[in-house]
């Protein structure tokens, strides 16, 4: 199943459905999920209608059920564009990046590769971004200029840039329109389909037959502009064009959103992800499998040629002297196409019989190689597998601690805090833990834990402490995930702390009463650090703000950012060589980055 719309796609979006986005409004953005955003646009003549954004799959003009609540980001998004008039929409460069310009000079980025981005700027300054991140060439920062991933366009290249791009690559003829054009792979395959070009064809064919290449491509990007969508069952994809190397489509639209939205209404539910060890593993083997094709392929040409000399020598004759049947011979690449038993072999005619044959060798033994090369790679990961089931089973085995099952961590001043991980342990964590003598920490912001700082029976706490509660609070709220770099929080004692509304009013669960006055703590950085602290003889991952370790205490530092939980925790674990699944649930939500430690002062 196609997992998110390519190039293609959005060249077809932006086409057929420009005139209807010029000229709206945005009244409203919600965010929907993660990488999900639901924008409400109007317009008098068309009235309110939703554009769905998924950074992850696309852009569908869908309706979603909105949250009661908006999000951090949300906010920040409808501060910036809310009640913005659209005077352009763009693809940027052929590129999987959409661009909504706003009648005050203010634009909306989509970045819709990978896991996605998505970039407000005023002018070319970056003004917000949901996943920051440096590269050696372009920084998505707040502050910076917006400069796209991609500088070409193949749309609007001169036919000298089209064949001095082509001279570059030394891919195969797919890969390199794939890659070095952003046609994607499908498209790809359908420019060199409909003018005849083998996909693993050599990259000269590009540049011998480059105004054929460009003539289909233009073809193509008029056919995506008729507004119909093609669905292919087997190949689990939609496309604005019939894709005639795909074969028969399954069905027609008339309408290209139609198609998309039931394209996504197809895709499977997000569900807990592959080990992405197997998925290395059954990458690699299916890589195996297919070079072990192509060298079979190659090596049968090569003896079929050795097996035929005089037959080719001939066709090689004939070649050179220009007496070969035109429709078998392409005079721009000195190539021709020779029957040989059941298979039409492709022959470069400005070489002999024998050079042919010992080109498929060779083409053979390179393809041969990347089959050791994927093998070794599956040898690795599996030694990779058996050390990370040891740390597992290691893990698992030692004891676990009651508050293991909030988030948690030891104040520099030597005091247990805990905090609720969703409603339901929000609700337990006060009814169960908050007594009298302990402290109750909350950020100031709807849907943050409920955190409490334990006296069990010591002096109340410090400012030190109370400051690294009160972060920590911060921290594993929303404004992790919305990539906030500083927030305020507030504490209060247990009396103040009540489950009783006021008339007509209601508590959901997790949620509680606060009354009295509140002690804000103002200037809280969003950042964590992750190591191991020693309790009652057990070695625990433990996080929490960076004055709670000492200089010497091994400790990798985070801030929010745009690397997977998953890819954070795994680096970490690796550090500190404990369970990556250990590392991942003390993690706060959302994305983050890993940075170089400074050193850390105390309040006191």
């Amino acid at each position: 199943m196609k997992d998110k719309e390519s190039s293609l796609d959005f060249y077809a979006f932006t086409g057929i459905y420009r005139e209807r986005l010029v000229g709206s409004f945005v009244k409203k953005v919600y965010q929907t999920g993660p990488d999900d955003f639901l924008i409400q646009l109007y317009r008098s003549d068309l009235k309110r209608f939703d554009m769905l954004v998924s950074l992850k799959k696309g852009i569908f003009f869908k309706s979603e059920e909105t949250p009661d609540t908006a999000s951090q980001t949300a906010m920040v998004l409808r501060k910036t564009i809310s009640d913005r008039r659209i005077v352009s929409v763009e693809q940027v460069n052929f590129d999987r990046v959409v661009k909504f310009v706003f009648h005050t000079g203010q634009a909306l980025i989509l970045e819709l590769f990978r896991d996605g981005n998505l970039i407000a700027t005023d002018g070319d300054k970056i003004t917000f971004v949901l996943k920051p991140r440096r590269w050696r060439n372009r920084d998505l920062e707040v502050g910076a200029i917006y400069i796209p991933p991609s500088s070409s366009d193949p749309t609007k290249m001169t036919d000298e840039e089209f064949v001095n791009t082509v001279r570059q690559s030394k891919a195969n003829a797919v890969q390199t329109l794939a890659t070095r054009f952003n046609l994607g792979g499908d498209l790809a395959e359908e420019v060199l389909f409909r003018i005849g070009l083998p996909k693993d064809g050599a990259v000269d064919d590009l540049e011998n037959r480059a105004n054929d290449v460009r003539r289909s491509l233009a073809e193509i990007l008029q056919e995506s502009l008729l507004n119909s969508a093609y669905y292919y069952e087997d190949q689990g994809t939609v496309s604005p064009v019939p894709m005639k190397h795909f074969g028969e489509y399954t069905r027609k639209f008339d309408d290209f959103n139609e198609g998309l939205v039931f394209l996504l209404s197809m895709s499977p539910q997000e569900e807990e992800s592959e080990d992405p060890i197997q998925r290395r593993i059954n990458s690699q083997m299916k890589s195996i499998e297919e070079f072990g094709k192509i060298a079979e392929k190659y090596r049968s040409y090569g003896s079929q040629i050795m097996q035929n000399l005089q037959t080719v020598e001939m066709a090689i004759k004939d070649a050179r002297s220009g007496n070969y049947p035109s429709d078998k011979m392409n005079k721009a690449t000195k190539h021709i196409s020779l029957k040989l038993g059941e298979e039409d072999i492709d022959i470069d005619y400005t070489k002999s019989a024998g050079e042919n044959a010992n080109r498929y060798f060779d083409l053979s033994k390179d393809y041969r190689k990347k089959i050791e090369g994927a093998k070794k790679a599956i040898e690795e990961a599996e030694q990779e597998r058996i050390k990370l089931q040891e740390k597992k089973v290691k893990s698992v085995n030692r004891r676990i601690f009651w508050f293991e099952t909030y988030h948690w961590f030891i104040s520099s001043e030597g005091y247990l805090v805990i905090a609720g991980r969703d409603a339901k342990s929000n609700e337990k964590i006060v009814k169960k833990h908050l007594k009298e003598g302990d402290l109750y920490v909350h950020a100031d912001m709807y849907g943050a834990p409920s955190t409490i700082i334990k006296s069990e029976g010591k002096p109340m706490p410090g400012e030190d402490t109370i400051r690294q509660a009160a972060a920590f609070a911060i921290c594993f709220s929303r404004a992790w995930p919305a990539g906030i770099a500083s927030g305020t929080a507030y504490w209060v004692y247990p009396s103040q702390v009540s489950k009783t509304p006021e008339s007509g009013e209601y508590v959901s669960t997790g949620s509680w009463i606060i009354r009295g006055k509140r002690n804000y703590v103002t200037n809280l950085k969003l950042e964590l650090c992750i190591g191991l602290r020693e309790i009652e003889g057990v070695s625990l991952p433990m996080i929490g703000p960076p004055e709670v370790f000492g200089e010497n205490e091994k400790c990798i530092h985070i801030i929010p950012g745009d690397v997977r939980r998953s890819e954070i925790a795994k680096q970490i674990a690796e550090y500190l060589n404990v369970s990556k699944e250990e590392v991942e649930k003390i993690l706060p939500p959302g994305n983050s980055r890993i940075v170089p430690l400074k050193p850390v002062q105390n309040a006191s």
